[in-house]
């Protein structure tokens, strides 16, 4: 049985405290926990065939459809169903956030990636010089509605840690961060063509990029510094998270896809795997089903439980949980 049963439903977990929001049908629920037995938490969602993107610090963030004769709205709330941000809007939202904004890490605000126009030279105030294509990399604190950007045609890719805080991918491959006030904190520099950031683990303050060639390459948070780098057993990495055990989950392949648990610094297969945890807990069928169209890891999350790490899994039929049972 789905631990969250149901075809549309969808889950995102907090990744700071183990928090699970769970949107089925209309109600959107937060447990305190992946095997909380009740939630602390449930209201309803307006629209129709909503989804829940993101839990971030003590906001989420879902999408809904056909509300006030807008197809598409996205909206944040925390986690006792005050909204905190909708859009698009008629005031903030003209050209930002988007369709692909997303909640800063602390949960205080929505960042964005856009492509330099005329419009948004002018709806940002940009300076001159700034070229248009240049890369936009854009936050808004929902505190004091502050929005704040910076453009540079370096500039290929974006997560912000918070509204002045944010990590940039560059063109040419390696990461800047780049604080406000105080400017560039660090820079790393990448060879291999372009970077794109997967993952930023804030405990063990690391963030993980792919490369142009298909390589995991870690770098630490505060500093810029290498970290480690891991490839896929004879496939190019697609997508990587790291887990709250330590270990790294990778989706590797072009049409024939596999996951794998790793061991990041030595790229070597680590604990129990995931194929032969779900052969082991009937589950094989739902894991197949999953790779044959996985782009990313969104559907498959890291979760910590008092009886050890376990995975969340989409399944046709709903979530379900994978046991690291050792």
């Amino acid at each position: 049985m789905p631990r969250f049963p149901g075809a549309t439903t969808t889950v995102a977990v907090n990744r700071a405290d183990g928090r699970v929001a769970v949107l089925q049908g209309a109600a959107l629920s937060v447990y305190p926990a992946e095997n909380a037995a009740a939630p602390s938490a449930s209201f309803e969602i307006p629209g129709k065939d909503p989804a829940v993107l993101e839990f971030r610090g003590n906001q989420i963030l879902y999408m809904t459809h056909d509300v006030n004769d807008m197809p598409v709205v996205f909206v944040a709330v925390s986690v006792e169903g005050r909204e905190r941000l909708a859009w698009p809007n008629s005031g903030i939202s003209e050209l930002f956030p988007t369709d692909t904004s997303r909640l800063t890490l602390d949960g205080k605000g929505v960042y964005g990636f856009l492509v330099l126009d005329r419009p948004a030279r002018a709806f940002f105030g940009l300076a001159d010089d700034i070229p248009l294509g240049a890369g936009v990399a854009a936050t808004y604190r929902f505190a004091g509605e502050r929005l704040l950007a910076r453009g540079s045609e370096a500039f290929t890719g974006l997560v912000a840690l918070s509204a002045d805080d944010m990590l940039l991918a560059l063109k040419g491959g390696g990461l800047m961060r780049y604080r406000s006030p105080g400017g560039v904190a660090w820079k790393r520099e990448g060879s291999g063509g372009g970077w794109r950031i997967a993952d930023v683990d804030l405990q063990t303050g690391v963030v993980v990029a792919i490369d142009a060639v298909g390589t995991a390459v870690a770098s630490g948070l505060e500093k810029g510094e290498p970290r480690w780098r891991c490839a896929g057993a004879g496939a190019p990495v697609r997508d990587a998270r790291t887990n709250p055990d330590g270990r790294l989950l990778v989706l590797t392949g072009g049409s024939e896809r596999t996951v794998e648990t790793l061991d990041p610094v030595t790229g070597r297969q680590s604990g129990s795997q995931l194929a032969d945890l779900c052969d082991g807990q009937g589950l094989s069928k739902v894991l197949a089903q999953w790779l044959t169209k996985a782009q990313a890891l969104s559907e498959l999350i890291g979760v910590a439980t008092p009886g050890g790490s376990a995975w969340l899994l989409r399944g046709p039929d709903g979530w379900y949980e994978v046991r690291d049972v050792r």
